[in-house]
C-alpha cells in the first residue's frame, strides 16, 4: 500500500483533547485519524449512492451544493 505524509495546521484545543482521547484509548494519532477518515469516507460514499439512486429515479441532478461537502 502507498502511503503519503500528510501535516495540518489544528487549534491546541482541539489537539489537546485529541491527545487525551488518544491516550484513554492507547491507539496513536494516526491510528484514530485513519479510523476517522476511513468512517467519513464510507459516510460520504452511502450519501453519493442514495443521491445517485435519486437521481435514477427523479432524473434530477444533485444539487451543486451537495457536490461542494464532498
Amino acid at each position: 500500500m502507498n502511503k503519503k505524509l500528510i501535516n495540518f495546521r489544528c487549534d491546541l484545543d482541539v489537539l489537546d483533547g485529541f491527545d487525551e482521547v488518544c491516550d484513554f484509548k492507547r491507539m496513536n494519532r494516526t491510528q484514530i485519524l485513519i479510523d476517522l477518515m476511513r468512517k467519513y469516507i464510507s459516510d460520504g460514499r452511502e450519501e453519493i449512492n442514495k443521491w445517485n439512486v435519486l437521481r435514477e429515479m427523479t432524473g434530477k441532478n444533485i444539487p451543486q451544493t451537495h457536490l461542494n461537502r464532498f
